[in-house]
């Protein structure tokens, strides 16, 4: 079927093909003959032409693009270089509304950047934009200022990534599971910007000290970055210099994948002066600031007022206990205030996206708005299985053993009077240092009691000449104190000149650090009883154990 119309979709950077890829949304029923040109100049547009192609569409030269009439340009950025194109061009921004100031970039450090006069003209000063898409109408009063003629160009239209964003938010719990959120558990969401002023760009340590201070059954850390962060470097770099990171928990959005369902999935989000910050607080996620770049933000732009209002982060202090009170106290900044700040034509902005579209060229809007479509599923980057622990367990009044557990790569501990701090080392590790410095030893995998019973003389009683598990580590084990595995009939928990506990239950990291902690508190473990324990306050679970034959 031959398209009504057709257009051209101008991409500088992997962000601003993020933006166009969701106001194509906004074309259908009627989409047009659609075609894509690469502006070279970025830094961060490394692989941008062919990844576009993987998606399925055709690609331009700069070169065929010139000579080719469209009747509508799109671009998510403003540079004069727009103005060599055939055919009437629109610019909308790629992030929140206009908010930063790049100088480098723009050559005004003023001034947002896309709505500079020298973003907006041609090299003969002529205004090249047919219409210039704004989220919000205070943008028109900053453009009368930077670009006083172009703003006979400017249309409201809001912000089309919100409204899907916002119209996601049923499919919450869904994106939860996806993330692998479990009932009580907390999501932190990370955000960054790129450049020095960016959450990663200053506060680099910050995911791994969160893994480091959150029990990972409470909380789970997720790590959303700009894509000029990953493309500055490269996946593969990025990936290696949080590796330990990944191995401790941590869950990346990739690159070139959505990046909505973390927000729409997170509890709380810890971020800095990016676009992200302002979605997620207006969509009712709770905000904290780690970075202040409001340096780069024009100081009037409601991004820059969200930086100023929101509390701070103090990254040297008790990130847990910042992290808590800030989720049970009151909202200081009320979301929808937030929202209707930056964004107007709420819930309508497709539409208003596509009546600018299709009156350019020269066609009637369609009858029905826009069919809403919710934003993608989200894909994610994780680490190797946690292997080891650090792990502080409590006994409370009732006698309900509290677990907290971080993985044994953030190198945290937690001390207080009441509280037992060990290292806990799966079989499965296979670092050496770490199964040597290992209290408690498990077989998370099922194995023949024989064969477990086995393992347990070898791991408590290390010999030259059972060696530990058979030889697969030439090393003694002398921290170890507790060794505990699975069978066909539950579990088996014993002690280095201690008891023999055998546990009816099937999760052997609960049972063997619950009984030792009722152990060290001077419990009986020599006559039958039932443990009550839980990961996350207000969960209780139990087990029933004997002593073993």
């Amino acid at each position: 079927m031959r398209a009504s119309y057709s257009v051209l979709m101008v991409v500088r950077t992997f962000t601003t093909l993020d933006r166009m890829l969701t106001l194509r949304e906004a074309l259908y029923p009627d989409p047009p003959h659609l075609k894509f040109v690469v502006e070279k100049g970025s830094k961060f547009a490394r692989g941008l032409g062919p990844h576009i192609e993987q998606l399925g569409f055709e690609v331009l030269t700069w070169a065929e693009a010139k000579t080719t009439r469209f009747d509508v340009i799109l671009a998510a950025h403003a540079t004069a270089a727009l103005g060599e194109l055939r055919g009437l061009v629109f610019v909308v921004p790629h992030g929140a509304g206009y908010n930063r100031r790049v100088g480098w970039s723009s050559g005004s450090d003023r001034f947002a950047t896309g709505l500079v006069d020298g973003q907006l003209t041609t090299e003969a000063g002529t205004v090249y934009a047919s219409a210039i898409g704004v989220s919000h109408e205070e943008q028109v009063v900053r453009l009368r200022e930077s670009a006083p003629e172009a703003v006979d160009r400017a249309v409201v239209i809001g912000d089309p990534v919100f409204d899907r964003i916002a119209a996601s938010r049923p499919r919450r719990d869904e994106f939860r599971d996806r993330f692998g959120i479990l009932p009580g558990q907390k999501l932190v969401a990370v955000t960054s910007t790129w450049g020095e002023w960016g959450t990663v760009g200053s506060a680099a340590s910050l995911p791994m000290k969160l893994l480091a201070q959150l029990p990972m059954d409470q909380y789970r850390v997720l790590l959303i970055m700009h894509q000029n962060v990953w493309f500055a470097d490269s996946p593969a770099g990025i990936k290696a210099k949080l590796r330990d990171e990944l191995d401790s928990g941590l869950v990346i959005v990739p690159p070139q994948t959505p990046w909505e369902p973390g927000l729409v999935a997170a509890d709380i989000c810890l971020g800095d002066h990016s676009s992200l910050s302002i979605y997620a607080a207006s969509i009712g996620c709770r905000f904290l600031l780690v970075a202040d770049g409001r340096k780069e933000l024009v100081p009037e732009s409601p991004l820059a007022r969200l930086c100023e209002q929101a509390t701070r982060l103090d990254l040297e202090g008790d990130l847990r206990r910042q992290i808590e009170v800030h989720l049970s106290g009151p909202r200081l900044l009320s979301p929808q205030d937030i929202a209707n700040s930056i964004f107007q034509k709420q819930n309508r902005s497709l539409a208003e996206f596509r009546f600018v579209v299709r009156t350019l060229a020269g066609l009637p809007d369609l009858p029905d708005p826009p069919r809403m479509t919710p934003v993608g599923d989200p894909e994610l980057i994780k680490g190797r299985r946690i292997t080891a622990w650090v792990v502080v367990t409590r006994t409370g009044d009732d006698g309900t053993v509290l677990i907290e557990r971080c993985p044994r790569i953030a190198r945290t501990s937690w001390a207080g009077p009441d509280a037992d701090v060990c290292q806990v080392v799966d079989h499965a590790e296979v670092d050496e240092i770490t199964l040597s410095n290992g209290e408690i030893l498990l077989r998370s995998y099922p194995v023949a009691k024989a064969a477990g019973e086995k393992w347990v003389d070898a791991t408590l009683t290390p010999s030259e000449e059972n060696g530990i598990a058979g030889g697969r580590v030439p090393t003694e084990l002398p921290s170890a104190c507790v060794a505990a595995y699975r069978h066909a009939d539950g579990i088996a928990v014993r002690w280095r000149g201690g008891p023999r506990v055998d546990v009816a239950c099937d999760d052997v990291f609960a049972a063997a650090t619950v009984l030792h902690r009722r152990w060290l508190n001077g419990d009986p473990l020599d006559r039958p009883g039932c443990a009550t324990y839980s990961y996350r306050p207000g969960e209780v679970e139990h087990f029933g154990f004997t002593p073993a034959p």
